[in-house]
């Protein structure tokens, strides 16, 4: 077979990736930073230990005992927040109701002392501290006023809340734990219309004490059905169309590695997924706050987080075996065709080989990270796509923020190492073209991303269809080293800076360390390769998606 050396066209990628970059920056980045270096700017989010000082305070004011623990995670109305992101509505709530009743604030649980047994929820301003909400479930045993007690009461302390009384209308039926709701006339953005829950418990003196407090912005009925319809249709298509199917590789690729045995080493990949597998347990335990708030007001949301965690734990060493076995029988695929997509480093060239696939990684991210823009604004303005919030992805919620970008490199090694450089190969054994045997695995890797906060949900399988296959292109014409750098890259600028978006100058030294951490890690290969390689260099056949 005719092989030769393929090197990328340095200054045409070089031109793009710049372009790229201010694109991304223009409509990504200062966006998002306006605000903070060029507007009045807005209070900084106090500690998690403030708003947990600050919910004791009111618990010891409200009950009469102070907590015997509490713990604060950030929670998000996911439902109304993407309700004013499809309607445009964000910068207008933000105006007239972020300081009473914010989207986001500090879910502080706590437990008291005595025989209450339960959970209490605190919601504290994230930039004011301001105690937003609170509920604290009846117990057992708990004495109820009469319902028209509890409407009187209800109303009574709406009053006092600053709501005038001939704007408050109560629903005759009360809610399954028994409050009252409160609709308020001439409170509404867009078709939400702001309602007050109100839970009251009788006092031994005969008084009422108001166990619950919510302000909630009723989100439209058919709205809400219609995103609970998405992520039905999201979690199907992620089930079948990507869990089971990966499930597939991994037994092909255990199945392939042992039949082109003789073309490559059961010693290859072990130490990239061993790396895949560390890096992902440390991510699973950093996330174990962002799970909890995930269930809302559930007692022993952490302890069940934990568990959860565990199990995925037990999930995460399948997926390291993946990994492992879809890089070895992904190179025994490759190798007997005649390519040599993945160098050994006992291989001459290796080093120049790495080097030269970090630098191509960075301008192949910058290009990627453009076109994803270009793809979402596309997609915002046909299908009117919108965002929404998730909690499990808050930085607010990981143990160690500084360490999430390293799930960057989990997703750069697995989904390469599986949906690319195996299934790929496979399928190019198998059919004659080219570019079905990319687009077949670049659909199932992109079902794997539809149950991201976006919607329709469709939006991201469209949109990682697309860049999927550019990621293919390139991993054709340049390897596997080139697409895994590309991919790192890719994720760990998005992460640095979300990171760098928490303040403060250790925040920001990370994102930027994380930015630049490829540099290092391909330097590393580099010296590898000086002191190992022996063989003839590498070469790889130029290729193109037909």
């Amino acid at each position: 077979m005719n092989r030769i050396e393929v090197t990328p066209n340095w200054k045409l990628y070089s031109w793009l990736a710049a372009v790229s970059a201010i694109l991304y920056l223009l409509v990504q980045v200062l966006p998002a930073t306006a605000g903070a270096f060029f507007g009045s700017g807005s209070e900084k989010v106090i500690a998690k230990s403030e708003a947990e000082r600050r919910s004791a305070a009111f618990l010891t004011e409200q009950f009469g005992l102070a907590p015997n623990a509490s713990r604060a995670y950030h929670q998000s109305d996911k439902l109304l927040y993407g309700y004013l992101a499809k309607e445009k509505l964000t910068e207008d709530y933000g105006d007239r109701y972020d300081r009473k009743f914010p989207t986001d604030t500090y879910q502080v649980t706590s437990t008291l002392p005595g025989e209450y047994s339960g959970e209490l929820y605190v919601y504290v301003h994230m930039e004011s501290g301001q105690i937003i909400s609170w509920h604290k479930p009846h117990a057992a045993d708990a004495a109820l006023p009469e319902p028209e007690q509890r409407i009187a009461a209800a109303v009574d302390f709406a009053i006092e809340q600053g709501f005038k009384r001939d704007a408050l209308k109560a629903q005759k039926q009360l809610t399954r734990e028994g409050d009252v709701r409160l609709d308020v006339a001439g409170e509404a953005i867009g078709e939400a219309k702001l309602s007050l829950l109100i839970g009251t418990e009788s006092k031994p003196d005969g008084g009422v004490l108001v166990t619950r407090y919510a302000p909630v912005f009723q989100v439209p009925a058919d709205y809400e059905a219609y995103v609970e319809e998405q992520d039905a249709l999201a979690s199907s298509l992620s089930l079948f169309g990507s869990t089971l199917m990966s499930l597939v590789l991994f037994i092909l690729a255990v199945i392939y590695a042992a039949l082109y045995r003789k073309h490559t080493s059961f010693v290859r990949g072990w130490l990239v997924a061993a790396i895949f597998l560390g890096f992902y347990l440390i991510n699973n335990f950093n996330m174990i706050d962002g799970l909890a708030a995930s269930f809302g007001e559930m007692e022993n949301a952490r302890t069940v987080a934990l568990i959860g965690m565990i199990v995925q734990s037990f999930i995460t060493v399948v997926m390291a075996a993946s990994v492992y076995f879809s890089l070895v029988g992904g190179d025994g695929l490759w190798r007997s065709m005649g390519w040599q997509l993945w160098p050994r480093s006992s291989e001459r060239g290796y080093g120049e080989h790495m080097w030269n696939s970090m630098k191509l990684g960075y301008l192949l991210a910058f290009i990627l990270l453009a076109v994803q823009t270009v793809i979402l604004l596309i997609l915002e303005n046909a299908t009117d796509a919108w965002a929404t919030t998730d909690v499990m992805q808050s930085p607010y919620n990981f143990g160690a923020p500084w360490l999430f970008p390293l799930l960057a490199w989990c997703a750069a090694i697995s989904e390469e190492a599986v949906f690319r450089f195996f299934a790929i190969g496979l399928l190019k054994k198998w059919l004659r073209s080219t570019f079905v045997a990319a687009l077949i695995p670049t659909v199932i890797w992109a079902l794997g991303h539809v149950t991201y906060a976006i919607y329709p949900s469709t939006t991201r399988l469209i949109e990682l269809t697309l860049l999927g296959l550019l990621f293919s292109y390139f991993f054709l014409r340049f390897g596997l080293a080139a697409v895994i750098f590309a991919h790192a890259i890719f994720d760990s600028v998005m992460m640095a800076i979300s990171l760098m978006f928490l303040g403060q100058p250790v925040n920001i030294a990370l994102g930027l360390f994380y930015i630049v951490l490829p540099v290092g890690v391909a330097a590393v290969l580099r010296r590898l390769g000086t002191r190992k390689g022996r063989k003839p260099p590498l070469t790889v056949p130029p290729s193109t998606l037909q």
